[in-house]
């Protein structure tokens, strides 16, 4: 091969190589903002309802600390008193990881207190149809579900029964006039129905029977 081609050969492998090196370094230069505008973005989605998240779990940070030490450690599985609700759930609610109960309901009406707080800040204050999210899955369910307002997808099964658990936890909430009320307080009411009519139906067997008494009496002083 004549000097000349190599020349021009080498000319065109140079430019080749100039060029490659260009576009290289323009694709880094834009990867560089576009990886750094990501992070910016998630350092910013780091406050929730219930305080700050660092490390983007749900579990605000003051609660994981009081769960277990710092603000990155809890997993949302523990459970020091084994009643069914998180750790997380139960500072959330009380304060400490065994504050809260599955089976406290000072209302009655189906709703756990502890869920009830979460929502609306005291006890008694839910009336069942909160929905922070439009799922058509109530604010307490999803608390109870999984520990937040937004958390639940409606299609957890817990005890595996092919029921969601969305739809077995609003099961237990019977609503009149904006009221909730459960199973047990709609059997009370009725016991209380039965009580009076039984009471009823007893002093009027009374009065008969006292009336019956007064004629015979009378009856008697006549003879």
């Amino acid at each position: 091969m004549s000097r000349s081609k190599l020349s021009i050969l080498g000319a065109v492998l140079t430019a080749g190589l100039v060029l490659g090196g260009a576009v290289a370094a323009q694709a880094a230069a834009q990867a560089a903002p576009f990886e750094s505008r990501t992070i910016n973005t998630a350092a910013q989605d780091t406050e929730t309802e219930f305080g700050n998240d660092s490390d983007l779990d749900t579990i605000p940070d003051e609660v994981e600390r009081e769960v277990c030490g710092s603000a990155a450690c809890a997993t949302g599985l523990e459970d020091t008193d084994s009643d069914g609700i998180p750790d997380w759930t139960e500072v959330l609610a009380s304060g400490t990881t065994t504050g809260a109960s599955p089976k406290k309901d000072r209302d009655g009406d189906g709703i756990p207190d502890y869920a009830e707080r979460l929502v609306c800040g005291s006890d008694t204050c839910s009336n069942s149809l909160e929905d922070a999210d439009g799922d058509r899955i109530g604010d307490w369910v999803e608390f109870v579900i999984c520990g937040s307002r937004e958390c639940a997808d409606g299609t957890e099964d817990y005890d595996g029964n092919g029921i969601a658990d969305a739809v077995e936890l609003a099961a237990c909430v019977k609503r009149v006039d904006d009221l909730a009320w459960t199973g047990f307080a709609w059997l009370w009411l009725g016991a209380v129905a039965l009580c009076l009519i039984v009471a009823g139906g007893t002093a009027l067997i009374v009065r008969q029977a006292r009336r019956r008494g007064v004629a015979n009496a009378g009856a008697g002083d006549g003879e």
